[in-house]
C-alpha cells in the first residue's frame, strides 16, 4: 500500500484552524455575541441572572427591541465628556411611551405594561386635546448617591441608615432646568396628562397570569407610572399618577388607597386628629402622644406605595439600560417621586405635594449625614395658597378634616420653589388651589418661576410628642 504523504493533512489542520477561529466568541462568526452564560443577562450592577429560554420567549419588553437592545454609552458627546454644575446643555423631547401600572394590596401580582405607538399618540391628542409630546431644557446639577446600591434587589426594608460619609459620590448630571419657565410648564402638563386615560389597544401583563378580563376593579388599587422617551432612548422621564382627589371632589378608583397612603405619610400619627378620628394605625397612645416605632413599622406596610414605585423605577430602568431617568409627580405622586429621587439620587420635580421629610425619616431611607439639600437635585414646586402643600389642611375648620385627610407633614426635602398667589394675587387658601389644572392655568402660565431654597429650619409636628 502506497504511503500517504503528510501534505494531505495540511488542508484538513487548516478547515479545523478556521473552524476554531470563526466559532470563537471573540471572533466575527454567528456566534460571536453568544453569552458565556446560556440565556443569561446582566443587570445593572454585573450580576448574571438566568432566564431560561421559555421565560426568555416572554420577556415583557422583547416586543420593543429599538429599546431594550439600544445600549447608550453617553447621554451627551463622547464617553469621556464631563459635565458641570449649571452647565447649559442641549434640550430634550420626550413623548408618551408607556404606562406602567403595579397593583397594591389588593391585587400585588398585578404588574401591566401598555405601550404606545405614534397612532395611539395621535389619537390621544385628538380626544384629550393635550399634546403627549413635550420639549424641557436640561442643565448641569450636583446630586449625591450611595456608592453601594446593592440594596436594591432586596427592597426599601432592606435599607441601612447608618452608612457614613465615606458611602457616598458627589456628582454632577443632567437634569431639568427648573428655572426655566416653560420647563416647569411642561413637567406640569405631564402630570396633568396622567390622570387623564390615554387611547390604546390594551394592556401587558408582567407578573402573574393575569389577562385583561381575568378580573374587575384591578384598576382601583396600585398605583400608575406614565413613562416619556426622547427619540434616541437616552432620557426618560417618569411621571407617578397623583392622588385621585376624593378630597376635592373628583379623581378615580384608587382614592381609597390614595387616602390610606396619604395618611400615613403626611399625618403626625396615622392621622387620628381628634377622638373622633379612628385613625389609619393604632399608634396614638392619647393626646398628642404617639408610639414612634409603630407608626415607622406602618409606614412599611403593604399599602404604602413607597415600594409598588420602586418597582415601576427599576423596570424601566431594566428596559432601558443606561439611559438618565427623571422623576416628577403631583401630590402623593410627588411625595412617592421625591423619597425616590432621595434614596437613589435621580433629579426629580414634583409639583405641590405635602412635606416628604417626615416620610423619609419614617421609612429610614439612607441619607448621607449632615445633608446639604442644595446637593440634591430634588425640587417641590407649589403655591402659599395650596393648603396641602403649606402642610396646614388639617383640623375641624378644614376641607380635609371632612374629607378623612390629615396632611400635616410640611417640610420637604431637597430645595421647595414657592409662588406666592396670596399676597401677590390675593388668592385664598383654599383646598381648589390644589388642583393641577388651576395652579397650571392661574400660577405656572403666568408668573416667572421662583428662587428654590431649602427649609433649613422647618419643623414637623412640634405638638406631637415621640416615644
Amino acid at each position: 500500500m502506497p504511503r500517504q504523504s503528510s501534505l494531505a493533512f495540511i488542508p484538513l489542520l487548516t478547515l479545523y484552524i478556521l473552524a476554531l477561529t470563526y466559532l470563537s466568541p471573540t471572533a466575527n462568526g454567528p456566534f460571536a455575541q453568544a453569552h458565556p452564560f446560556p440565556a443569561s443577562a446582566k443587570n445593572q450592577h454585573g450580576q448574571h441572572s438566568f432566564v431560561s429560554e421559555q421565560d426568555n420567549a416572554q420577556r415583557p419588553f422583547n416586543t420593543h427591541h429599538q429599546h431594550s437592545s439600544h445600549q447608550p454609552h453617553s447621554p451627551y458627546g463622547s464617553p469621556v465628556s464631563i459635565l458641570t454644575a449649571n452647565q447649559d446643555l442641549p434640550d430634550e423631547t420626550v413623548s408618551l411611551r408607556h404606562l406602567l401600572h403595579h397593583g397594591g394590596n389588593r391585587y400585588p401580582g398585578l404588574f401591566r405594561r401598555m405601550d404606545l405607538e405614534a397612532s395611539d399618540i395621535q389619537r390621544s391628542e385628538l380626544l384629550t386635546g393635550e399634546s403627549l409630546v413635550h420639549r424641557v431644557k436640561v442643565k448641569g446639577t450636583t446630586t449625591l448617591k450611595p456608592r453601594d446600591q446593592s440594596y436594591r434587589n432586596q427592597g426599601f426594608r432592606s435599607f441601612d441608615t447608618s452608612i457614613g460619609p465615606e458611602s457616598w459620590t458627589k456628582e454632577v448630571v443632567a437634569a431639568p432646568d427648573v428655572t426655566d419657565k416653560e420647563t416647569v410648564l411642561q413637567l406640569s402638563k405631564m402630570n396633568y396628562n396622567s390622570y387623564t386615560e390615554v387611547a390604546s389597544p390594551g394592556w401587558y401583563d408582567l407578573e402573574g397570569n393575569w389577562s385583561v378580563n381575568s378580573t374587575f376593579g384591578w384598576e382601583e388599587d396600585g398605583l400608575r407610572g406614565h413613562v416619556f422617551a426622547s427619540a434616541d432612548n437616552l432620557t426618560l422621564i417618569i411621571a407617578i399618577k397623583g392622588t385621585s382627589a376624593a378630597i376635592l371632589g373628583g379623581g378615580g378608583g384608587t382614592s381609597t388607597r390614595d387616602k390610606i397612603n396619604d395618611n400615613l405619610l403626611f399625618s403626625c400619627c396615622c392621622a387620628k386628629v381628634d377622638r373622633t378620628w379612628r385613625g389609619v394605625c393604632d399608634c396614638n397612645t392619647g393626646g398628642y402622644q404617639c408610639d414612634q416605632t409603630c407608626v415607622e413599622d406602618s409606614v412599611k406596610s403593604d399599602d404604602i406605595y413607597y415600594g409598588i414605585a420602586m418597582s415601576i423605577l427599576w423596570t424601566v430602568e431594566d428596559m432601558y439600560p443606561g439611559a438618565k431617568v427623571w422623576l416628577t409627580g403631583h401630590s402623593l405622586g410627588g411625595g412617592l417621586t421625591a423619597l425616590l429621587g432621595l434614596t437613589f439620587g435621580i433629579p426629580t420635580v414634583t409639583f405641590e405635594t405635602p412635606g416628604d421629610r417626615l416620610a423619609a425619616q419614617r421609612l429610614h431611607l439612607p441619607m448621607p449625614p449632615a445633608i446639604n439639600w442644595d446637593d440634591l437635585p430634588l425640587f417641590h414646586i407649589g403655591h402659599t395658597a395650596d393648603p396641602i402643600f403649606q402642610g396646614v389642611c388639617n383640623g375641624p375648620a378644614s376641607t380635609c378634616y371632612y374629607s378623612g385627610f390629615a396632611m400635616e407633614s410640611k417640610c420637604h426635602t431637597g430645595r421647595t420653589c414657592v409662588y406666592d398667589p396670596v399676597t401677590e394675587d390675593n388668592w385664598k387658601v383654599d383646598i381648589r388651589t390644589h388642583r393641577l389644572f388651576d395652579t397650571i392655568e392661574g400660577v405656572i402660565k403666568v408668573k416667572d418661576v421662583p428662587s428654590c431654597q431649602a427649609e433649613v429650619d422647618c419643623k414637623d409636628c412640634e405638638l406631637w410628642e415621640y416615644k
